[in-house]
């Protein structure tokens, strides 16, 4: 059997968190292709899914074992 790591609390809300930031970053750069530039500014939109995805990552990095 292959031994996992066990996670306490804190470090599984981190994964979690990371996850869940990374999947959003990820959907938010996928859908400002698809934007309509008139209301929003898709550049904008961009750099918040990217420093998002970027957050998550780390969270996921930086995980309490």
């Amino acid at each position: 059997m292959v031994d996992l790591p066990k996670l306490d609390f804190i470090g599984f809300a981190s994964v979690l968190a990371g996850i869940v930031f990374l999947l959003t970053g990820l959907l938010l750069v996928v859908n400002t292709g698809s934007t309509i530039p008139d209301p929003v500014n898709p550049a904008l939109m961009n750099l918040m899914g990217v420093v998002t995805a970027i957050t998550g990552l780390m969270l996921l990095l930086a995980r309490d074992d």
